[in-house]
């Protein structure tokens, strides 16, 4: 059976490739049929843009990928498909998995998780819910904390949704990019205006910008925290830690999903926090976080301008 996938064949380049398939029905294996892909913008224009450092290549390498981050590389981690062979009780069950952009594809039975049957579209946030729910584990906030989220993109729509499930009342939200604040307005999240933003106890970046980083000192309390949920790769910023981050006190701390923090490994494992994430996913308002879409064999001409268009939230790949 032949497959399709999408590769980033040299840097700033897509292409399309093909490869055979031979499925043999087992008892620890499904074959996958795409229905649905998602673009993780600032992840996967980090990767295109060879901006990962090699001593990184192995720690941040995603579950399913071929190649290296030196490219080329199949990458990706939100695929949203149909199981077409395996054991008879598997058969038409709509999973998620963390495959690449592909359209047919054998995954180890472990690594599915089942989905309801209805509304798979904005099953394409799981990653990234997986990734704020993360985000607020490592916050260690009480309800009683102000907070704020910098960058409304679907890290930090999904992180203040999460808070706002957990009935967190003092979060707030701000991007720069003004026409993102209808998506924090249609979750019913508080978008702040930023020349009255101060006094934080937790700020939490998504932007991957340092000077957001920077700014965000001079909102804090004393003894604040910054949650800095960025992925830099090789990108080089400076920060003033002999001002404000010296005077108050600060704290910075790194949240990166693909390890659980160490004080909720003995509540969850990596399986019941996936089950998590995809069952805080039932608002029927977050398939509207889905801003784009298009077709996998456009990818070619069309991927590093979904990469570019800086009001995408989530960008859908239909198979």
């Amino acid at each position: 059976m032949k497959s399709y996938s999408l590769w980033i064949n040299k840097k700033k380049q897509a292409i399309i490739k093909n490869n055979i398939i031979n499925y043999k029905k087992n008892s620890k294996t499904v074959l996958v049929q795409t229905v649905y892909s998602g673009i993780s913008r600032g992840t996967e224009k980090l990767i295109s843009s060879k901006l990962v450092n090699k001593s990184q290549y192995h720690l941040m390498k995603a579950p399913f990928q071929k190649g290296t981050f030196n490219l080329p590389i199949k990458y990706g981690y939100i695929n949203v498909g149909k199981i077409i062979n395996g054991p008879k009780n598997l058969i038409n069950k709509n999973i998620f998995t963390l495959f690449p952009h592909q359209t047919i594809y054998e995954i180890p039975i472990k690594n599915i998780n089942l989905l309801p049957k209805n509304n798979l579209r904005k099953y394409v946030l799981v990653a990234n819910m997986e990734t704020a729910i993360n985000i607020f584990w490592d916050s260690v906030s009480n309800k009683n904390d102000k907070i704020l989220i910098f960058g409304l993109g679907s890290v930090g729509l999904l992180t203040a949704y999460f808070f706002k499930l957990q009935n967190y009342k003092n979060v707030f939200v701000y991007d720069i990019n003004i026409n993102k604040k209808k998506y924090a307005k249609l979750l019913g999240l508080s978008y702040i205006n930023i020349k009255q933003a101060k006094n934080f106890n937790i700020i939490i970046n998504t932007t991957s910008n340092y000077q957001v980083l920077e700014k965000s000192m001079s909102l804090l309390v004393n003894e604040g925290k910054i949650v800095e949920a960025s992925w830099y790769g090789s990108k080089k910023g400076n920060l003033s830690l002999g001002d404000y981050f010296h005077s108050k006190r600060l704290k910075i701390i790194s949240s990166q999903v693909s390890q659980i923090p160490y004080h909720m490994q003995k509540k969850y494992d990596y399986e019941k926090r996936l089950k998590l994430a995809i069952n805080s996913l039932k608002g029927k308002k977050l398939e509207k976080l889905i801003t784009s879409e298009s077709d996998f064999f456009n990818l070619e001409s069309d991927y590093f301008k979904i990469l570019n268009n800086k009001n995408t939230i989530m960008h859908l790949v239909k198979y």
